[in-house]
């Protein structure tokens, strides 16, 4: 079993230690249990809220031939390479969200999160560096432009207006 607290998941276990610890330090100073347990419920919420907001790696796309398979096929395709970690990531989710809803059938959005296997694999083919990066691909597969920190969202609105 490995043991390394450098794990991208061990924040978690971190976490709950410390949360632990810090009630244990209120109670010591003389903290009343509701006040611990409010302290509880706000850090729950803030927990609950990164998970809510974090982004996810598309469930339709499993392997990296048919995320590349996908783009060129008569739709524009917004790839997104994040990460569950970015806070960058997390303020795009709602933003992305909003535009794959509002494009819905015009245009494909493949978010590839970059600490799984499609996202690694796919991470040096595209190019990509730093999270979030965002590449817009017209309808024949050409790659029309990339941003990476923010999606810019009236441009991507220009293009897929300019399109039928």
């Amino acid at each position: 079993m490995n043991l390394n607290i450098l794990q991208p998941y061990s924040v978690f276990w971190l976490g709950g230690l410390l949360l632990i610890g810090v009630a244990a330090i209120l109670f010591r100073k003389g903290a009343r249990l509701q006040e611990v347990v409010a302290f509880g419920v706000i850090a729950l919420g803030l927990g609950l809220a990164y998970f809510s907001l974090r982004p996810t790696q598309t469930a339709l796309m499993g392997e990296s031939a048919r995320v590349q398979a996908s783009i060129g096929q008569g739709q524009p395709v917004l790839l997104e390479f994040q990460s569950p970690y970015c806070v960058g990531c997390m303020a795009a989710k709602p933003v992305v969200d909003r535009l794959e809803a509002e494009f819905t059938g015009r245009l494909q959005v493949i978010r590839l999160n970059i600490q799984e296997k499609t996202g690694m694999e796919l991470a040096p083919i595209f190019r990509f560096e730093y999270t979030p990066t965002f590449i817009f691909f017209d309808e024949t597969g050409n790659e029309v432009w990339r941003t990476v920190g923010s999606l810019d969202e009236t441009r991507l609105r220009r293009e897929m207006q300019a399109r039928p």
